[in-house]
């Protein structure tokens, strides 16, 4: 099996800038979402961008343990206030735009953008990346 890993160095952040993957078609992504401590409590989501709004791929109220849903987990660290998401068996329809978030209330969400980009080819079987 190949693994590739991508590191990043994170510098402050510009508050809306996006963040980019790329995965291969077959493989799998995990993605690091970082969060401010104050909310290690709050669901945390990862959706699909679509006019109008964003799809949820996956939420969860859990804390420190997997949730799984279809091709889609996610692990919130409260030590760390972080959380990942894995996405497994990628297809080139997985590229598109994301969001890594936060609920707050029901009027404004905290959330980083995540630009996903799936390649054919051979490639990795996963990648890991880790973002600001």
């Amino acid at each position: 099996m190949k693994i590739l890993l991508i590191f990043t160095l994170c510098l402050i952040s510009d508050g809306g800038a996006s963040k980019e993957v790329t995965g291969y078609a077959g493989g799998g992504v995990l993605i690091k979402c970082k969060y401010d401590t104050e909310f290690t409590q709050n669901t945390k989501y990862f959706c699909k961008r679509s006019w109008p709004g964003c799809n949820d791929q996956i939420k969860t109220g859990a804390k420190n343990m997997w949730i799984n849903s279809g091709r889609f987990s996610l692990f919130d660290d409260t030590k760390s206030a972080e959380f990942w998401v894995m996405i497994r068996e990628l297809t080139v329809q997985d590229t598109g735009m994301y969001q890594c978030g936060v609920y707050r209330d029901l009027v404004i969400n905290i959330f980083t953008p995540v630009e996903l980009k799936v390649k054919k080819g051979e490639s990795p079987t996963t990648v890991f990346y880790l973002s600001c």
